[in-house]
């Protein structure tokens, strides 16, 4: 039995040896697991952030989803747009926008609507370019649709250019090239070659 004993001891005294060399070959590998990872992680992030730094100062451009622009002046919004997407190149001062919608006003009064499929915005001299699919309408139901409109400040005129159809409702409809629109968004004159239809 003395014998018997000893030998269990012995088998067991190896199992518990193997087992302790089991967890320590474990440990050992999961800490060079981790510090592998630390180590990869400061590469890849280190390059990551030259990349960033290296696009932001090279390009000066930002992507930004969901931006609303506004202009204010004495605490009174002159307007403001809606993008669903823009793209901010600080070098031309431009913020490029895609999906827009927005609102012209006159105290708290919504004077006009638009929407456009693209459109700019000069963060320095304030001035909105609207193009593709460009549609305003007026709160008296006046529409102007357009390939272009350019707005340049509350003091001066909107100028539409292109395919410019202005339809007054149940009066009449006005097509011509080049239309300025009044600032006061209440009349606007045709430039050059015009058709005009009138509702009877």
């Amino acid at each position: 039995m003395v014998i018997k004993d000893k030998i269990n001891n012995i088998i067991e005294n190896y199992i518990k040896n193997k087992k302790k060399f089991g967890y320590t070959l474990l440990l050992v590998f999961i800490a060079a697991a981790c510090f592998w990872a630390f180590i990869s992680a400061g590469v890849m992030t280190k390059s990551f952030k030259k990349k960033i730094i290296s696009q932001t100062y090279a390009n000066k451009e930002a992507n930004i989803e969901s931006l609303l622009v506004t202009e204010t002046e004495d605490g009174a919004k002159l307007w403001e747009l809606y993008a669903d997407e823009g793209v901010y190149n600080e070098t031309d001062n431009l913020v490029v926008l895609h999906d827009l919608t927005g609102n012209f006003y006159e105290g708290d009064i919504v004077k006009a609507s638009f929407k456009a499929d693209k459109g700019t915005y000069n963060t320095v001299t304030k001035q909105v370019i609207l193009y593709d699919n460009v549609l305003m309408v007026y709160n008296d139901g006046t529409s102007v649709s357009t390939e272009r409109f350019i707005y340049s400040g509350k003091d001066k005129d909107i100028i539409a250019e292109g395919n410019v159809r202005i339809e007054k409702p149940n009066e009449a409809v006005v097509m011509g090239n080049k239309a300025i629109l009044s600032k006061d968004y209440k009349n606007f004159n045709i430039e050059g070659r015009t058709e005009t239809h009138f509702y009877m």
